[in-house]
C-alpha cells in the first residue's frame, strides 16, 4: 500500500499539476487531499475541476467551509478585513457546482494499513455555539499540545495540515504528522505513506512549481491576497 497525501493547496494550479506529474502520484494506491483548496491563489475553480477528474479523496478544510458554506461566528470575530475580503472574493468567483462539490467532502477519513489505524483530517475540530470550527493552533507544537488537540481520536497515526509547516511528534502511543503546504510556497511538500515489513513509513517529499506565475495571476485578477504570506521565488 502506497498513499500520497497533500494539503493546503490554496488555489495553486501549478503545484497541483506538478504533483500529478510525479511518479509518486501516478503509482499511489490511494491519494488524499487534506483540504483548503481555496483562499490563497486565484485559480480555485481550475483546481477543483482537476480534483474532480483524478482519483483522489478530498477532506474539508476550514477555508473550504468558509467559502462553500459559512464562517462560524467564533471565527468571524477574529478575522481582519483582509481575510474577509479574500473569502468574499472566493465566494463570488467559485461556481455553485464547485461549492456543492466542496460541501460533499467529509471532515475526516480513517484507514487500516498494516494493522495500524491512520486518521486523516485537515485539523482538529471542535463545536462552539452549535457550530463546528477548527481549534486555535497551539503556539508550541509538542507532544502535550498534540495530545490535547486530538484527545478524542483513537488512531495510531494522525495526519493533518492547516499550519503550513511540517511538524512530526511521536509519543508512546501515537504519531502526529502535520504536513506543510503544497501551494503557498515553492518548493511545496507532500507526504508518502508506505507499508514496511511490520510497520508504516512516513516520508515528506518536495517539488518545485512556478509560484511566480501564480502571484502574477493573482495581481491580474485583483485578488486581495496577503503579500506577507506568499512571495515570489528568486532564481
Amino acid at each position: 500500500m502506497k498513499i500520497v497525501v497533500f494539503s493546503d493547496l490554496h488555489g495553486s494550479l501549478n503545484s497541483l499539476k506538478a504533483l500529478i506529474n510525479t511518479r509518486d502520484f501516478k503509482t499511489a494506491d490511494k491519494r488524499i487531499f487534506l483540504g483548503d483548496v481555496v483562499v490563497g491563489c486565484s485559480r480555485p475553480n481550475d483546481c477543483l475541476n482537476l480534483l474532480k477528474n483524478i482519483d483522489c479523496v478530498c477532506i474539508l478544510g476550514n477555508n473550504d467551509g468558509y467559502v462553500a458554506s459559512h464562517i462560524p461566528e467564533v471565527d468571524k470575530v477574529e478575522f481582519d478585513n483582509n481575510k474577509l475580503l479574500m473569502i468574499d472574493w472566493m465566494k463570488n468567483n467559485i461556481t455553485q457546482e464547485n461549492k456543492d462539490f466542496i460541501n460533499s467532502w467529509p471532515k475526516n477519513l480513517s484507514l487500516i494499513v498494516n494493522k495500524k489505524t491512520i486518521y486523516f483530517t485537515h485539523y482538529a475540530w471542535e463545536v462552539c455555539n452549535n457550530d463546528t470550527n477548527v481549534i486555535d493552533s497551539p503556539r508550541i507544537k509538542n507532544e502535550q499540545s498534540r495530545k490535547q488537540m486530538f484527545k478524542d481520536i483513537d488512531a495510531d497515526y494522525i495526519i493533518f495540515g492547516h499550519e503550513h509547516k511540517t511538524n512530526y511528534v511521536i509519543d508512546n502511543q501515537k504519531h502526529y504528522f502535520c504536513l506543510g503546504t503544497l501551494g503557498l510556497k515553492s518548493p511545496g511538500s507532500y507526504l508518502v505513506i508506505e507499508e514496511t515489513t511490520d510497520n508504516i513509513k512516513l516520508e515528506e517529499r518536495f517539488l518545485d512549481f512556478d509560484i511566480n506565475e501564480e502571484i502574477d495571476l493573482m495581481d491580474i485578477a485583483g485578488y486581495p491576497y496577503n503579500k506577507n504570506k506568499i512571495s515570489k521565488k528568486s532564481f
